[in-house]
């Protein structure tokens, strides 16, 4: 006689796996809530450091250009959300000879003088083939200001034989330099900041002599230039012209904010000391 043999199947009830699933889903979401915290704080500090990342790199470059601005010739202008600094670039510069003939006079038409030296970052073809401007004791006041002409000549040449000396538009310069002083511009720069648009662009090239209206060097079209930045909620340029015992001082302030990540704010400011004496 065959004997059936009793087999148990083994498994879970329907209760014990409606407890399992209710006990698995609370762990998971324990789970979830521990791992989420350092990944979302990972996530903030990765946005915070990228906004600082382009503040840091914006200030760094507007800083850079400025401590090459011509003395007393920056400008800050401010029209409704638009801030904007600028200034003439200075390229190089030295000493005119103080005797000897042929020598820098104020109040004479002239359209050569000896310096004391070759200069170091320009030569005689680079004028040739680009504008350079020769500025004596540039004050940014009436009589004395390059932005209305009163001090600037285009150079010609910078002959190295069989003196050294500097050519250039036959001009009369109003005053002579206390410590016989000459500078050389190349450009005027902008910075100009639009929080309506949330950009700050960089300008240069232009023609500071003949865009620049009622001494101010600053280009009025503000969509174009070049980007240096965006997401820009806030900016402030301010400038204390210094005295003849301290250097001028330049303030920028930006701010740049994320509006996709609950309105992140960073805020940065630079403080630049430019030699201000002509």
């Amino acid at each position: 006689m065959l004997r059936v043999r009793d087999l148990r199947h083994n498994g879970f009830t329907l209760v014990e796996l409606i407890v399992t699933m209710v006990i698995t889903g609370i762990v998971a979401l324990l789970l979830v809530n521990i791992i989420s915290v350092p990944i979302e704080g990972f996530s903030d500090m990765k946005r915070r450091a990228e906004l600082v990342d382009i503040a840091e790199i914006t200030l760094h470059k507007m800083s850079r250009e400025i401590r090459q601005a011509l003395p007393n010739s920056i400008k800050i202008t401010q029209t409704g959300t638009v801030s904007a600094i600028a200034f003439l670039h200075t390229i190089d510069g030295g000493r005119y000879a103080g005797s000897g003939s042929n020598i820098f006079t104020a109040n004479k038409n002239l359209s050569e003088f000896l310096i004391t030296k070759a200069l170091s970052n320009i030569d005689d073809s680079m004028v040739k083939s680009s504008a350079y401007y020769l500025v004596i004791y540039n004050l940014g006041q009436t009589g004395a200001d390059v932005y209305q002409g009163d001090n600037i000549s285009k150079i010609t040449a910078l002959p190295l034989a069989p003196n050294i000396k500097i050519e250039f538009d036959t001009f009369s310069f109003p005053f002579t330099s206390p410590n016989k002083r000459f500078m050389i511009v190349d450009e005027a720069v902008s910075f100009i900041c639009d929080t309506a648009t949330g950009e700050l662009r960089l300008y240069r090239g232009y023609n500071f002599r003949d865009d620049q209206s009622g001494g101010d060097s600053t280009p009025t079209d503000s969509s174009q230039g070049y980007l240096l930045a965006n997401k820009i909620s806030a900016c402030s340029f301010k400038y204390n012209p210094g005295t003849i015992t301290h250097p001028a001082l330049v303030t920028l302030e930006i701010t740049i904010s994320d509006n996709k990540a609950g309105n992140e704010t960073i805020s940065l400011l630079n403080q630049i000391f430019i030699e201000n004496q002509p």
